[in-house]
C-alpha cells in the first residue's frame, strides 16, 4: 500500500485514526490473549497438579504394591479398591483407570476395559518413566481406542496419568489415568476471557482517544501554520505573475516598439536609389539581426504574460495555451482536459497553466515534439496533469539530476506544484519511449 496517496486521499487525521486504531486494538488483542493462554495454562497445572499430589499420598497409605505387583485377584484387594472407587466419586471425575507395568488395565469403573492392554497411548508410556503428563482433549479429535465410551455430554476434558511408585519410591509399578471435566474451572476461565477481551478492547478505546486527541492537536496547529505559508505562498506566487506580465508588457512596449521604429527606418533607407552596394549590405544585416532579436522580444514578452486568469475558466485558459504552443512549434498535441472548477484560486490556476505550458516546451525541445499528449482529469479533492512525449527519455542519471540547476524549468515546475501541497514526479513513460510529466495538486486549500 502507497502510504503517501492514502494520506493525500484521506488525509491526516482520518489515516491515523483508520490505522492506529487497528493496530492498537489489534496489539491489545494478541497480547490479552497471550496472557489468557498463560493463565489457563497455569490454572490447568495447578488444578491437574494438585489431584496428582493428593492421589499420591494417599496410595502411599494402602497397599499398592499388593495390588500392582501381585499376581492373586486384585478383587481382593479392597483397600486399593476402595482408594479408587473413592476417586470416581470425586467432583468433576467421570473415569479412573489402573495400569500395570505391562500397560494392562486392572481395574476401571468402566468394567469392559478391565483386563485389555493398549499399547498407542505415548502419554501412558511416559507416565510409566516416573513422569506425570496431562493432556486436554477435545471432544472433537479423540484418537485412542480407550475413548470410545467417553460421555458425548462433554465438550473437553482432562486426562491426568499419574505414576504410582513402590514403597521405597524409586521404582514405578503402575499409573492410574484419571478422566476428569472441571466444569468450574472451566466456566471461571471463560469468565476470565470475556473480562479480559472488555478490559483489552476499553484499554485499546482510551489509548486510541488519548493518541488521537494529541495527534489532532498537533494536526490542528501544524495546518494553522501550512495555512498562513500557503497564503504566503499564494501572495507571491500572484505578485511574482504580475511582475513577469509587467516586465512582459514593458518589453513589448519599450525594446520592441524601439526595434520595430528602427526596422521602419532601415526599410526607407533601403528603398533610397543613392544607397551604395556597401550600405546596402551592411543595412540587410542590421535588419536580419533587430529582425531576430524583435522575434525574441516577442516570444519572451508572450511567454511572460499569462491571459486573465480571472476572466477566462481554466478549461478555456489551458486549451489557448495548448493551441498557441502548436502554431508555435507546428506540432500536433493530443489532449484530454476533464471539466474542472472556475472558482478555483488564481495561484493553483497560474500553476496548471504554467505547468502545461513548460511542460509542452520542454516535450518539443527534449522530445522533439513527438507524441505530446496532455491529460487533466479530476480525481475526487485533487487535480491529476500529466503530460507526456515521445522522445527518448532520461538515462537514470539524468533523473537523478532533474532538480539541479541543469534544469531550472522542471525544478521551477517541482516548487510550484510543492508549495501548493503537491506531488510532482518525472519518469520516464511505462507505454512507450519518452518522458512524462506528472502532478497531483490538491483542488483547495
Amino acid at each position: 500500500m502507497n502510504f503517501t496517496l492514502t494520506i493525500q486521499r484521506w488525509g491526516l487525521i482520518k489515516t491515523f485514526a483508520t490505522f492506529s486504531f487497528i493496530s492498537i486494538v489489534s496489539i491489545s488483542l494478541i497480547a490479552g490473549f497471550l496472557y489468557f493462554s498463560l493463565l489457563r495454562n497455569h490454572l490447568l497445572h495447578h488444578e491437574v497438579n494438585i489431584s496428582i499430589e493428593f492421589i499420591q499420598s494417599i496410595t502411599l497409605i494402602n497397599d499398592q504394591e499388593a495390588f500392582f505387583l501381585s499376581d492373586q485377584d486384585y478383587s481382593d484387594k479392597y483397600e486399593v479398591i476402595e482408594f479408587l472407587q473413592h476417586i470416581i466419586s470425586m467432583p468433576d471425575v467421570f473415569r479412573v483407570i489402573a495400569y500395570n507395568t505391562d500397560l494392562k488395565i486392572l481395574w476401571a469403573n468402566n468394567e469392559a476395559l478391565i483386563g485389555k492392554t493398549y499399547t498407542d497411548n505415548d502419554e501412558l508410556l511416559d507416565a510409566l518413566t516416573g513422569i506425570s503428563v496431562f493432556e486436554e482433549v477435545d471432544m472433537d479429535h479423540l484418537v485412542k481406542e480407550e475413548h470410545d465410551s467417553i460421555p458425548h455430554r462433554l465438550d473437553t476434558f482432562i486426562e491426568s496419568y499419574i505414576p504410582i511408585r513402590d514403597r521405597a519410591g524409586h521404582n514405578v509399578i503402575g499409573v492410574l489415568e484419571i478422566y476428569k471435566s472441571p466444569t468450574a474451572l472451566y466456566r471461571a476461565i471463560d469468565e476470565a476471557r470475556f473480562l479480559l477481551v472488555i478490559i483489552s478492547l476499553l484499554s485499546a478505546a482510551i489509548l486510541h482517544w488519548l493518541l488521537y486527541w494529541i495527534v489532532l492537536r498537533a494536526h490542528r496547529l501544524i495546518e494553522a501554520q501550512r495555512q498562513r505559508i500557503r497564503q504566503a505562498t499564494n501572495r507571491a506566487v500572484e505578485l511574482n505573475e504580475q511582475n513577469l506580465r509587467r516586465i512582459g508588457a514593458d518589453l513589448h512596449d519599450g525594446p520592441a516598439q524601439s526595434i520595430g521604429f528602427a526596422l521602419l527606418i532601415m526599410d526607407v533607407l533601403d528603398d533610397e536609389e543613392d544607397q551604395d552596394s556597401a550600405n546596402g549590405s551592411v543595412i540587410s544585416k542590421m535588419r536580419n539581426a533587430l529582425r531576430d532579436s524583435l522575434n525574441d522580444i516577442r516570444n519572451l514578452s508572450s511567454g511572460l504574460v499569462i491571459p486573465e486568469l480571472d476572466d477566462m475558466g481554466i478549461n478555456e485558459v489551458l486549451s489557448s495555451a495548448i493551441s498557441k504552443h502548436e502554431k508555435r512549434t507546428a506540432t500536433e498535441v493530443k489532449y484530454q482536459i476533464s471539466p474542472l472548477p472556475d472558482h478555483l484560486r488564481t495561484s493553483l490556476k497560474i500553476c496548471i497553466y504554467r505547468l502545461v505550458q513548460e511542460g509542452l516546451n520542454n516535450a518539443f525541445k527534449h522530445g522533439g515534439g513527438k507524441d505530446q499528449s496532455v491529460q487533466i482529469v479530476r480525481d475526487g479533492k485533487y487535480v491529476v496533469i500529466s503530460i507526456k512525449d515521445g522522445g527518448a527519455g532520461l538515462s537514470e542519471a539524468g533523473l537523478a539530476k532533474i532538480n539541479s540547476t541543469e534544469h531550472l524549468g522542471l525544478r521551477g515546475l517541482r516548487e510550484r506544484v510543492e508549495s501548493l501541497g503537491g506531488i510532482f514526479t518525472i519518469a520516464n513513460r511505462t507505454d512507450g519511449p519518452g518522458l512524462q510529466i506528472s502532478a497531483r495538486i490538491p483542488l483547495n486549500d
